[in-house]
């Protein structure tokens, strides 16, 4: 089992992959591609197991979520959202040193997020990553949000963050034609179009379960009574779909949007704000001035009027 920062894994996995030993390795699986590949391959070559730990693929509302959208009652899947967000002082953790972690929340939590995208929706195809504020002074990103489009046209939305909570009362919620699954925190839930009522099912998230099933899994797998549940392919998609997002989070392609509307505005506050302060000076009973240009204008008779705006 290894638990050790991300930029580590390749060496001491390869180590034990190449002395026959079996390996559960904690996500991030691997900071770059060509590492996470060749961990992949030596496995197979010497005929070991190799997987990757993301704990909430073991939740077991998790797993019957996924019996729900494959039953079909859902309709079409179009939307899937995702929040894993929480205020954590990350100012002394490795996890916010790239040099060590090769990024912040978005390789730290997203590697848990697109998985379990990849578990519901299957192979992911494009992705778009908007970086907000850093609010702790990090070196690396604190909060982000992530577009992703699975290869059947599926949307996603994820949001990730250590400086702020959402408090939602789910981690997952998947929209369908036909009817939404809610995945919570203490409770899950579903409900069909054609009903009001929502069908309670599940206990929500136990960490403790969680990596208890994690645990069960890889080693019934070497034992040859069950299959991984997360893969060695799996484990090196995950790796694609982060490093993708930091390309586009890198390249940060933004469309500026025009500001003439702004320039328009400026130019009609001083006649805007000359109205207002005419409202204000009759509505406290103000005499009328006979020479006030305001007052006296064919606005005050009831009549239309142009006014020439001159810049």
């Amino acid at each position: 089992i290894l638990c050790t920062p991300p930029i580590t894994h390749p060496e001491i996995a390869l180590y034990f992959i190449e002395q026959g030993v079996h390996v559960l390795c904690e996500k991030p699986f691997s900071i770059d591609i060509a590492s996470a590949q060749r961990m992949y391959e030596t496995s197979r070559q010497q005929g070991v197991l190799l997987t990757m730990a993301s704990k909430f693929r073991y939740v077991d509302d998790v797993i019957k979520a996924k019996s729900i959208v494959q039953s079909g009652i859902l309709g079409e899947i179009v939307l899937f959202e995702n929040a894993f967000t929480a205020r954590v002082d990350m100012s002394n953790r490795w996890n916010a040193n790239p040099a060590i972690s090769g990024g912040g929340v978005l390789i730290d939590n997203g590697t848990h997020s697109v998985d379990i995208m990849r578990y519901f929706l299957g192979p992911l195809a494009e992705v778009s990553v908007v970086e907000g504020k850093r609010i702790q002074g990090l070196a690396v990103e604190d909060t982000v949000r992530i577009f992703v489009k699975s290869t059947q046209g599926v949307m996603g939305n994820i949001d990730l963050s250590w400086s702020i909570n959402k408090e939602l009362d789910h981690f997952i919620r998947i929209y369908g034609s036909n009817g939404t699954v809610s995945i919570g925190w203490k409770e899950s839930k579903y409900r069909q179009a054609s009903s009001q009522d929502w069908i309670v099912f599940g206990e929500g998230y136990s960490k403790l379960k969680s990596f208890t099933q994690q645990l069960e899994n890889f080693s019934r797998a070497i034992l040859g009574e069950e299959a991984l549940l997360i893969t060695g392919a799996d484990a090196i998609a995950s790796v694609e779909v982060i490093n993708a997002a930091y390309e586009s989070l890198n390249r940060s392609n933004w469309t500026p949007i025009g500001q003439l509307s702004d320039r328009l505005a400026q130019e009609q506050y001083p006649v805007q704000e000359q109205h207002l302060a005419q409202e204000k000076h009759l509505a406290i009973g103000a005499p009328v001035l006979q020479n006030d240009p305001v007052q006296n204008s064919p606005l005050q008779n009831g009549k239309t009027a142009v006014v020439e705006v001159r810049s």
